[in-house]
């Protein structure tokens, strides 16, 4: 793990240059039309500056889920449905252990790493909890790494393997991240930990191997290499319950988050970045009505 650094960085209104990889430095910033996809435009900011608190409760009650992806260099968005995990084919004597969190081994899991002769296998049970575990290559014996709810697991590149945990539910609200070196056998050592300011919600790994995720409260990068710029913001404190379940990154830096009512676009300029808050066409005034925050056009 020594050719890599772990940076936390947050981010509140203007953003980071380091979350993005260093051959984009020195591009042209893109304009601020650029990258909106059709049927969506910018929410004004003023508007956001002195929404009162019943807006801000009108956002957080949306059931307007937004999941943002990409197809070549363009932004894509969508409804998002819920969490997905491509189940691959398990260890076959592989048992339901004390701690998972449903009723089958397939149950809360929310990811799946296969190595030469062994697994890791997370869950993501909610508020019924999670964990992580390592197996053998049958299943057959199993050793609990951690008892926290797996947000996310990922090999990084030049070898060990990301962990995000923790929780946003109710009152509570922590994560922490974890490096692991690459498991042989039963056995595998921790590399590094650090306590989050959230959750951690959404997650990418871009092109060069650095990793982007969210929390509750912030953006996060994981690199290779020295950032050219580091600053300190936090998110709107609005948005921690907006709970983010998406996020990407376009060649030119532009990051998109996707989330409860709003997709956030952050776009590279000579100071930073600029944060922009994106609603769809037929969303341009909104009320709340049981329990909804209803758009209209």
């Amino acid at each position: 793990m020594s050719n890599w650094r772990f940076y936390a960085v947050h981010f509140v209104i203007a953003l980071l240059g380091l979350a993005i990889p260093s051959t984009l430095i020195g591009r042209r910033p893109p304009s601020s039309s650029e990258h909106i996809p059709p049927g969506w435009f910018v929410y004004p900011d003023s508007k956001l500056k002195h929404a009162s608190e019943t807006t801000s409760r009108c956002f957080n009650f949306s059931h307007d889920e937004w999941h943002v992806s990409v197809e070549g260099d363009d932004v894509k968005i969508a409804k998002w449905s819920g969490r997905k995990v491509d189940i691959p084919s398990l260890p076959p004597r592989l048992k339901l252990e004390p701690g998972m969190p449903g009723r089958t081994v397939s149950a809360g899991l929310s990811g799946v790493i296969h190595f030469a002769n062994g697994w890791l296998v997370a869950y993501d049970g909610g508020e019924f909890g999670g964990g992580l575990w390592l197996t053998t290559e049958d299943g057959s014996e199993t050793k609990r790494v951690l008892s926290d709810n797996v947000r996310a697991v990922e090999p990084l590149d030049g070898g060990g393997i990301l962990v995000l945990s923790g929780l946003a539910h109710m009152s509570m609200d922590f994560g922490n991240e974890f490096i692991f070196s690459n498991p042989d056998g039963l056995n595998i050592t921790l590399q590094y930990s650090a306590h989050l300011d959230g959750a951690p919600m959404a997650y990418a790994k871009l092109a060069d191997g650095s990793v982007l995720f969210v929390t509750t409260h912030s953006l996060h990068a994981i690199t290779k290499s020295e950032p050219a710029t580091k600053l300190d913001h936090g998110f709107p404190n609005w948005m921690k319950v907006q709970f983010p379940n998406s996020i990407v990154a376009l060649s030119d830096g532009t990051i998109f988050i996707g989330m409860r009512m709003f997709v956030l676009r952050l776009t590279p300029n000579p100071a930073g970045y600029s944060e922009d808050w994106l609603l769809p066409n037929s969303c341009r005034k909104f009320e709340m009505k049981q329990l909804d925050c209803v758009c209209k056009p």
